[in-house]
């Protein structure tokens, strides 16, 4: 298989590092009394807390111990960049800006047994230890992927990446590609103005 250029590293890289800095000087501040960093989400019975066909683990960005609340961190600072295109085998790739705790996925593919296994296990590496200790370390993980739905070219989810090394993007786009697609997006092209 083709490698992926150098352009799609750098942009994913960057991407990831300024969320993952502001994130992280976000909960510096934090300790073990007050704070949990990227805990698992359990239901109501102590197991962890699924969603959606595929049942998914999710962890939330932070919760706080004296209100017992789950809270979002939203980085006030973006990359953006023009979209471009390569291709990888028969596949065409195209990235436009994408937030790394919000990304969205597009395939022009099948939505099959195949592609299903390929998501979970790649899903199941980037989410990481279910039963890891709560802390106010960063689990470099992901947060979410949400069950790709079908559409009318193929399927498409959206990701937050939350802590997880820029790798974790890269391994996505390979396990997608291991099902030839025609094209996968990532990221959302701006829409042009009327």
């Amino acid at each position: 298989m083709d490698t992926l250029p150098p352009q799609f590293i750098e942009i994913v890289e960057a991407v990831r590092e300024l969320y993952v800095g502001q994130f992280a000087d976000t909960v510096a501040g934090f300790s073990e009394e007050t704070h949990v960093v990227e805990p698992v989400l359990l239901d109501a019975a102590g197991d962890v807390a699924t969603e959606g066909p595929m049942r998914l683990p999710f962890r939330a960005d932070y919760a706080s111990l004296e209100t017992g609340r789950l809270e979002s961190f939203a980085a006030p600072r973006e990359i953006r960049f023009e979209p471009f295109s390569f291709m990888v085998g028969g596949a065409e790739i195209v990235v436009a800006p994408f937030a790394w705790d919000y990304a969205t996925v597009r395939v022009s593919g099948d939505w099959d047994a195949l592609s299903k296994r390929l998501f979970a296990d790649w899903h199941r590496r980037a989410f990481g230890d279910e039963d890891a200790e709560d802390s106010v370390s960063l689990h470099n993980v992901i947060h979410t992927a949400t069950t790709p739905e079908v559409t009318d070219t193929g399927y498409a989810f959206e990701a937050d990446f939350g802590t997880a090394p820029a790798s974790t993007m890269s391994d996505l786009l390979l396990a997608l590609l291991a099902n030839a697609p025609q094209r996968i997006e990532i990221g959302m092209a701006d829409e042009p103005s009327a």
